[in-house]
């Protein structure tokens, strides 16, 4: 089978639902599903299939030198049809906290708080590693102006907001982490512009939150243009409004539901090479819709394996790709598997199914949980000080 052919990404995905299961059976904790518990069981899933497409990425990068899509739509979709839902699971809860907030004022202190916590304490762990693999594949001598190394760091420290620098002159150094942090930065895109979005839906905002916010989110627009990145937010925004309307809720519920879903998500895929157009995303809207809505693909999304391996979701995304790079450099080397075959390519994937697993759980209760914990604590110490 060619290195392209769907089939293979069956191997990697049974491997880490077995790990997971592994997981779930010797770390039992009680279950306390979200509102959203279809979309707390889509996350795993979705960063899972990302490091697959990433996967493919590395196979054509060792024999070109060139990072780019992977010839297949396929793959291509499990790496953009991922990240494009990412997009509408942010729009889709956030747009939800504010029409919940009719009435009431937002916290937007916590809010922002548990969005730096979130996102912060694991993306530094991350670039810790990489900076480290950095540092390995220079000999930890500095190749570039102290000036220079310092820019880089920064960017790389800032989510890489400004742009996606090589760290002390190591060519492609993007790669060491797949790239996957351009993603991040239209996140917080969509939470400056929350306090826009909150006037327009007549919230309560402060005035000076709101042109904060809107600075903060055009000085990251003038680096992060792309449109689609926009609507893929604007159709979680309105799988929001939909959610909320019962003849909508009663479909989504519904049997016919999951079929509904697997055809327009499998029709797109089957048909397009790309998740970025404007009638790609309406499908990939229009199923996201039903899922947010209430729809379990016959009780997958919902079930306790599904909903841990969501946990796992921002460990998954942002964690794969360093261990790709570490192992291809120092346990494999690259010169080495640009000369293995199909299969063997495939068979070091699926090898790293279980290690990645284990390596976004170990994050997920060391870090990330830990951190999102403080976050009522943290709050109550910034308000008391401000007294």
């Amino acid at each position: 089978m060619s290195v392209t052919h769907p089939a293979w990404a069956l191997l990697p995905w049974l491997v880490a639902l077995l790990t997971m299961g592994l997981i779930v059976r010797l770390s039992p904790q009680a279950d306390a599903p979200g509102r959203f518990a279809t979309l707390d069981g889509l996350r795993g899933h979705l960063a899972f299939t990302v490091f697959m497409h990433h996967g493919v990425i590395w196979y054509f990068f060792l024999r070109s030198g060139v990072w780019t899509a992977p010839p297949s739509g396929f793959y291509n979709h499990l790496g953009q049809t991922s990240v494009a839902l990412f997009f509408m699971i942010t729009a889709f809860l956030f747009t939800t906290r504010l029409l919940d907030s009719a009435g009431r004022p937002i916290d937007w202190l916590r809010l922002y708080v548990s969005r730096v916590l979130r996102l912060t304490p694991l993306y530094l762990v991350a670039m810790a590693i990489l900076f480290t693999l950095c540092g390995e594949l220079s000999d930890w001598h500095r190749q570039v102006p102290a000036r220079e190394l310092r820019q880089s760091l920064r960017q790389w420290l800032g989510f890489t907001i400004g742009g996606i620098p090589n760290v002390n002159g190591v060519p492609h150094t993007f790669t060491l982490i797949a790239g996957v942090t351009w993603s991040l930065a239209y996140e917080w895109l969509f939470y400056a512009a929350l306090p826009c979005l909150a006037l327009l839906m007549r919230r309560q905002v402060p005035l000076w939150l709101a042109a904060l916010g809107l600075l903060a989110a055009l000085g990251i627009w003038s680096h992060h243009k792309e449109g689609m990145m926009f609507v893929a937010f604007g159709m979680g925004g309105i799988a929001a409004w939909l959610a909320r309307q019962p003849r909508f809720q009663g479909w989504a519920r519904g049997g016919l539901a999951p079929w509904c879903v697997l055809a327009l998500v499998g029709g797109t895929v089957a048909t397009t090479g790309t998740a970025y157009s404007w009638p790609t995303l309406g499908a990939l809207g229009l199923a996201f819709a039903l899922v947010a809505s209430g729809c379990t693909l016959f009780g997958a999304l919902t079930s306790r394996l599904s909903r841990r391996f969501g946990d796992l979701g921002y460990g998954l995304y942002l964690l794969h790709g360093l261990l790709l790079s570490a192992t291809l450099h120092f346990a494999v080397g690259t010169s080495r598997a640009a000369r293995w075959s199909d299969a063997q390519h495939w068979g070091l994937l699926t090898a790293l199914a279980a290690p990645l697993v284990l390596l976004a759980h170990l994050a997920f209760r060391w870090v990330e949980h830990p951190a999102m914990q403080q976050t009522d604590r943290l709050v109550a110490w910034w308000r008391a000080r401000r007294r």
